[in-house]
């Protein structure tokens, strides 16, 4: 399947790695990075392995956790042949607002 990255998406990316690169070092930022990477290729492989979410105000939108930083999530949606990356977030925020544009 193919991949679409939206543009909030590839702003989360920056902003966890700048947070985790500023918070721990370059090392754990690198790691978490890898980590994200082996989670999108898993989806790609795989893409109904993601939790379809209920309690979010759009529809269809499936999550996955980061296997080595579990309190990251990555958002998607399955579209046709696509793979639509919506958001990569910290789990203790509140998602429900993430979504709210869309």
């Amino acid at each position: 399947m193919k991949l679409k990255y939206r543009p909030l998406y590839l702003s989360d990316v920056a902003e966890c790695a700048d947070y985790l690169f500023t918070e721990a070092n370059e090392k754990v930022a690198a790691d978490w990075y890898q980590a994200l990477k082996k989670a999108v290729d898993h989806i790609q492989r795989v893409p109904e392995i993601g939790r379809v979410r209920q309690d979010l105000p759009v529809v269809g939108i499936r999550t996955l956790n980061l296997r080595k930083y579990p309190n990251y999530i990555v958002f998607y949606r399955l579209e046709k042949n696509t793979i639509e990356l919506l958001r990569i977030r910290h789990g203790m925020m509140n998602w429900t607002e993430l979504f709210i544009a869309e």
